[in-house]
């Protein structure tokens, strides 16, 4: 399994990726999923919108980020993709924490979440973050049982909307 930044080589394999991911009609994340992608200038756009906030450029008001997607060589196809946020601010990051990923589903259940989510742990040691604050919907069980079997411990529950009780967030705290 490689962890490849995007690239416009990859526009098949994404939207066959996505293509099964909005059949199933799961949840998309990292937020990276939700750009546009179809044509070959969205996903252009989408692939230079990812080292955009790399590097910092046009963040209005969210933190930089990286942004790698699960390539496995051997079936020529993408498996999912993972987000790490440089640092935490009250846009995204006190809700969501420093990482957020997805695997597409018909490769759920098979480790690469909890890959993904030990990488962006390194990743985030090499950035010289000491403890990674993780977020997943309350109702989300398979996410946080990943943040628990990579040795999360539970933190708080919060809402993302006050209003709706639907919206409870687990949060988690990583120390890496």
């Amino acid at each position: 399994m490689l962890f490849i930044k995007p690239h416009i080589r990859y526009h098949r394999q994404y939207k066959d990726m996505m293509s099964e991911w909005l059949t199933d009609g799961s949840r998309l994340a990292p937020w990276t999923l939700h750009l546009p992608y179809e044509s070959k200038e969205d996903f252009s756009a989408l692939v230079s919108r990812c080292e955009e906030v790399e590097c910092g450029e046009n963040l209005n008001g969210f933190a930089a980020n990286t942004t790698w997607w699960l390539y496995d060589e051997k079936q020529d196809q993408l498996i999912g993709a993972c987000n790490l946020r440089h640092w935490l601010n009250d846009s995204d990051g006190q809700l969501w924490g420093h990482v957020g990923y997805g695997i597409r589903p018909s490769e759920r259940r098979k480790g690469y979440a909890s890959l993904a989510l030990l990488t962006m742990a390194k990743e985030a040691k090499e950035l010289g973050i000491d403890e990674l604050l993780l977020g997943a919907y309350s109702s989300n069980i398979a996410s946080w049982k990943v943040m628990e079997r990579c040795g999360a411990v539970f933190y708080r529950t919060i809402l993302e909307n006050n209003n709706d009780p639907d919206s409870e967030i687990r949060q988690y705290i990583l120390k890496i």
